[in-house]
């Protein structure tokens, strides 16, 4: 209902005169002041800051929680596991390949390190860096190796070799048959050996006589390991992975005993287990579970890189090994293991398979709280194979195989910063991708004015890039640049700032950032990066106050002045918005959706609620 007369003004469909103008203010839009993350690197009054400086938590957040993800990434094949101090990961060191076929076995026997390419056995010679001729040659290509009171045995599927550093010699002929082997352990001074279809036997006098203990009732290939742990009463025993869950062994009575842990049926399930300090390891496809078993009692938890979001698509595959040392538990994931799914139309089943594209196999590392990358394959499609922990040569190093050939890169008995190494070699680039961060709302508008860093180590050719992405667009990212750092590589030390928009700021929803780490043909020496800041503020949508005095001091437009007192009381009391018309200067008339917030008066002496009220509204 327009008004029509100066002075006067409709509200919630009742007119009412008023003393004077409509006042009207502009509410601050901006909200208050947040840090999130590591608030010791904020110094700002009135912008809100971001503040990454604590890598830890490792990967697998894409959309972060503010709250509890400010040591979290989305993806990095960057060292993470020094708070304060983002570098390079270490350098593998290629050992080749002297075969045309992958290297499936990796393991130390007499302080040297041996591999099986294929069917063909070498060892590598630490003094030339390279691996020796030929060995000898397998009986088929080897699932599992195991050094069993100082030899060297090898499952090959119809038969087991036995190597003793001088000699490969058959199952066949020390034990006047083939022995079918897959899997291999030691249990009480005793060799086991699992076949694949599903037999456990058993050997004292080193592979010479064997003794059938116990036939598993599933049916053959569906084994996928065999290693030690314990048991509900506490006591270490063989156990066995399969493809549906984990089996443990009861000697006494000749059995599996029903599983500690099940899982739906997978071609890829239990590849590899492990214990590492107090638990077992079981990978299933990208995810591992954690089995803490004693008195009676397990303990099951997903801690795999799978968790929260999981690993990026280019990063599809298998676990198909875990294997812990000192200061990390390393997960070996092959890209090229892609299975089939069904197709759905409509809720039937239709004939057909859809396989998953290949991606980037990797070599991923649990540092207690969170996962990382060490290694990621060049390029689409090449298988990883196999790894290994050992001490061969006297050098403490993980072995690898993987794009075909053997790598392997030192590891440290102690937990510390490579920084502090002055002999540590480091890759020659690395990645660091931060989750979306959008200030725990993601429709409210952002104004990002600055991004600074700090780093260290940095010179022409150990340098940093920095790189920005807004409102969830995947992939499209902008490289930060500045007077200093016109081609955006930050390459002296100290803080380094960004303005966006030259000051301006840059609208956002969600934003996120990417770093690269480079260096150049120093292997000793990595760019630091010890924190990231962003400062922004909140911009939400703007809102208008309308204050104004409005006249119940006499009867108006046929209504009377307590009538109007009480409309106005009607109001402010309701909970839903009204509509408030008040005629401009211009003669026009202008409206709004509002809230009444309050009625401030005095009622005249002597009458009964009449006076002058000053009403403040807002508009939603």
């Amino acid at each position: 209902m327009p008004t029509t007369r100066h002075n006067e003004v409709s509200l919630f469909g009742n007119f009412y005169p008023i003393l004077g103008d409509v006042e009207i203010n502009e509410i601050n839009p901006y909200a208050n002041k947040t840090v999130t993350g590591d608030y010791t690197k904020d110094s700002e009054r009135n912008k809100s800051s971001l503040v990454f400086s604590d890598n830890r938590g490792g990967i697998g957040i894409k959309d972060m929680v503010e709250a509890t993800d400010g040591n979290r990434c989305y993806w990095s094949t960057c060292e993470t596991g020094f708070k304060g101090h983002l570098v390079l990961p270490p350098l593998v060191t290629d050992c080749t390949n002297p075969t045309s076929a992958d290297c499936v076995i990796l393991i130390e026997y007499a302080n040297e390190m041996y591999a099986a390419f294929g069917t063909d056995l070498r060892k590598w010679v630490e003094g030339s860096a390279s691996w020796s001729a030929t060995l000898g040659t397998l009986t088929a290509t080897s699932t599992d190796a195991f050094v069993h009171k100082s030899k060297l045995y090898f499952a090959c599927g119809t038969d087991f070799d036995r190597w003793d550093g001088s000699t490969l010699t058959t199952g066949t002929v020390l034990a006047s048959a083939a022995k079918a082997a897959r899997y291999l352990c030691e249990w009480d001074s005793k060799l086991f050996i699992l076949s694949n279809a599903g037999v456990l036997q058993y050997s004292t006098d080193e592979g010479v006589n064997w003794t059938s203990l116990v036939t598993s009732t599933l049916e053959a290939g569906m084994f996928t390991g065999l290693f030690i742990d314990y048991n509900t009463d506490d006591d270490l025993v063989v156990t066995m992975t399969t493809k549906q869950g984990v089996y443990a062994l009861d000697y006494a009575n000749a059995k599996w005993i029903d599983p500690h842990f099940t899982y739906p049926q997978y071609a890829y399930g239990g590849l590899g287990p492990s214990r590492w300090r107090e638990s077992s390891y079981i990978p299933v496809g990208t995810g591992i579970y954690q089995l803490a078993i004693s008195s009676n009692h397990v303990v099951i938890t997903p801690m795999g890189p799978d968790r929260d979001y999981g690993l990026p698509s280019d990063y599809r595959g298998n676990i198909i090994k875990v294997l812990g040392e000192h200061n990390g538990l390393y997960a070996l994931l092959d890209a090229t293991t892609a299975l089939y799914r069904d197709l759905y139309t409509g809720g039937y089943v239709i004939d057909g398979v859809l396989y998953d594209n290949v991606g980037f196999s990797c070599l991923l590392k649990f540092n207690g709280q969170g996962w990382g990358a060490t290694y990621v394959s060049s390029s689409q499609a090449l298988a990883s194979t196999t790894m290994a922990i050992a001490s061969a040569d006297d050098f403490y190093r993980l072995w690898f195989a993987a794009n075909g050939t053997v790598y392997y890169f030192p590891l440290s008995i102690n937990l510390q910063n490579p920084l502090e190494l002055t002999d540590f070699t480091y890759a020659a680039n690395g990645l660091h991708i931060y989750p979306w961060f959008d200030a725990d709302n993601g429709v409210v508008d952002k104004t990002a004015f600055s991004l600074s860093i700090f780093g260290s180590g940095l010179t022409s050719t150990e340098y940093i890039k920095v790189y920005y992405g807004t409102d969830y667009d995947d992939n499209t990212w902008t490289l930060l640049t500045n007077a200093a750092f016109p081609d955006g590589q930050i390459d002296t030390d100290g803080e380094a700032s960004f303005t966006f928009a030259a000051g301006a700021g840059l609208s956002f929803k969600a934003i996120r950032f990417k770093v690269e780490l480079c260096r150049g043909s120093t292997a000793t020496a990595s760019p630091d990066l010890q924190w990231l800041r962003l400062e922004y503020i909140k911009t939400p949508d703007q809102e208008q106050q309308f204050v104004m005095t409005v006249d119940c001091s006499r009867d108006y437009r046929h209504k009377r002045a307590s009538t109007m007192v009480s409309n106005l009381k009607t109001a402010v009391e309701t909970k839903t918005l009204g509509t408030f018309i008040y005629r401009t200067y211009h003669g026009t008339s202008e409206s709004f959706n509002v809230r009444a917030l309050k009625m401030a008066g005095v009622v005249e002496a002597g009458r009964v609620k009449e006076g002058l009220f000053e009403v403040t509204l807002l508009s939603l």
